[in-house]
């Protein structure tokens, strides 16, 4: 379950391609519910297995996940 969330929400910021770390957060808090630590803990992940970059507050996406 936490895989298809991830995913999907890795999808949402190839769409966007960039967001603030603020807006992301309150994004994914207000339309699916997911806790501020849970999405700060999905960033780190995704910034470790370089999908994304955060620099200055701004999350930019950096690649397509492999598993597509």
């Amino acid at each position: 379950m936490k895989q298809g969330r991830m995913k999907s929400l890795l999808e949402d910021l190839e769409k966007r391609k960039k967001i603030s770390v603020t807006e992301f957060l309150s994004y994914i808090a207000v339309n699916y519910g997911i806790r501020r630590s849970t999405g700060q803990e999905y960033l780190r992940d995704w910034v470790d297995g370089d999908y994304i970059t955060i620099e200055k507050g701004i999350i930019r996406f950096l690649k397509k996940n492999e598993e597509d």
